[in-house]
């Protein structure tokens, strides 16, 4: 157990939340808050908890999340947990079989071919032959579940860009202090979501002629396919209709020329544009990549900033008075190839803490110059110019 426990006892009662169908948003940046937070939700449910999540590490915060799941089933309440093939590599098979002798299903979204173990723990194509399922897992490996998110009782929905793993605690606690922003919300109508879910646990194909569902008003996903480019095309429309402020933290910087002729354009028009990027990051070349756009930002007058307190994983946008909280990127992958969830918040209150968490940022990051761009190793900027052709694995 870590030094300072998130146990869910650790909630006094007058911290308890209510658990009524009164609707309730709260956006909380901390990693031991969030843990201790998601935990205790966990404890308290008294149906069903679905949890898909991109890493699942077996560190103390897994070991205390396996710990108060094993606690749910033995009460009875049905679990299903969903975990990339590549992003919890980690998740050992002695671990899925813990799973599984504890009543609580794990599926494998796309495991690698060569993981013979995690094979059982995918929704299986019986049509198949064994070596047409070699070839159908050798064709999808590019496309991962990048999905972060957990619902309880079908009441309680935590969605954001925290995985199960020490690295978003902070360094006092053992963790590396990652920045990363979740939203838990309450009491509203989560069955998108649902849906979204049920399809990933039994590999259910959309039909390519099916009628697509419209915008969800406060869960925006980004499949089936169609749906990806529909909803890239409403966040352009926006930043094209935006009146005052774009304000934009994401992790993996590499944007499509659409979007960044809209940024461009839209600074130059006078909306005060702020793009808030890591200034180290958990994947090291990164950086190199996203500064390959900065000249045409900078000339147009948007402002770029690099946070430098700890890595920054968060992804967060802000347009006028339109903020979304989740896991989606802007780079090829989360476009292209992943299975994304955002919350657009509904509550004026959580929309004022995400804006503020931006101000708070600022404060711990660099501002990256014109002047600045030149400064940098030229075989770093090389570097970065050779990620651009490797972009349809990143």
């Amino acid at each position: 157990m870590m030094e300072h426990s998130i146990k869910a006892q650790q909630y006094r009662k007058t911290d308890l939340i209510d658990t009524t169908k009164i609707e309730r948003e709260e956006v909380v940046s901390d990693g031991s808050e969030y843990y201790k937070r998601l935990i205790f939700d966990i404890s308290k449910a008294e149906e069903s908890i679905d949890l898909e999540v991109y890493i699942f590490e077996e560190d103390t915060v897994g070991a205390e999340i396996t710990e108060t799941l094993f606690a749910a089933a033995k009460k009875g309440v049905k679990i299903r947990v969903m975990l990339d093939g590549i992003g919890s590599l980690s998740f050992s098979k002695k671990k899925l079989i813990q799973y599984e002798n504890a009543g609580i299903p794990v599926r494998i979204y796309h495991p690698l071919p060569w993981y013979f173990w995690h094979w059982r723990f995918t929704a299986k194509s019986t049509h198949l032959s064994f070596f047409s399922n070699i070839f159908h897992l050798i064709s999808v490996i590019n496309r991962r579940n990048h999905r972060k998110y957990c619902i309880i009782d079908q009441q309680i929905v935590w969605v954001g860009s925290f995985n199960i793993s020490k690295c978003h605690l902070s360094t006092d606690k053992g963790g590396g202090g990652w920045r990363d922003t979740a939203v838990r919300l309450q009491g509203f109508q989560f069955d998108e979501l649902q849906r979204a879910f049920d399809r990933t646990w039994d590999k259910q194909r959309f039909s390519r002629n099916g009628r697509l569902r419209k915008i969800d008003p406060l869960i925006r996903l980004n499949e089936p396919r169609r749906k990806r480019r529909l909803s890239y095309k409403e966040l352009l429309m926006r930043i094209e209709q935006c009146k005052f402020r774009i304000r934009i933290t994401n992790a993996y910087f590499i944007p499509e020329v659409s979007l960044l002729n809209k940024l461009s354009l839209a600074a130059s028009r006078g909306v005060d544009v702020k793009i808030l990027l890591p200034g180290r990051s958990d994947l090291f070349f990164m950086p190199w990549a996203s500064n390959i756009f900065y000249n045409k930002l900078l000339e147009n007058g948007v402002r770029i900033f690099e946070y430098q307190h700890a890595v920054l994983h968060a992804k967060t946008f802000i347009i006028d008075d339109w903020i979304t909280v989740g896991s989606s990127n802007l780079n090829h992958r989360s476009l292209t190839h992943d299975l994304e969830v955002d919350a657009i918040l509904q509550t004026s209150e959580s929309k004022k803490t995400v804006s503020e968490q931006f101000l708070n940022d600022l404060r711990l990051s660099k501002e990256i110059l014109l002047s600045d761009i030149t400064k940098h190793f030229s075989w770093k900027r090389m570097l970065g110019r050779l990620a651009l052709y490797l972009r349809y694995w990143l």
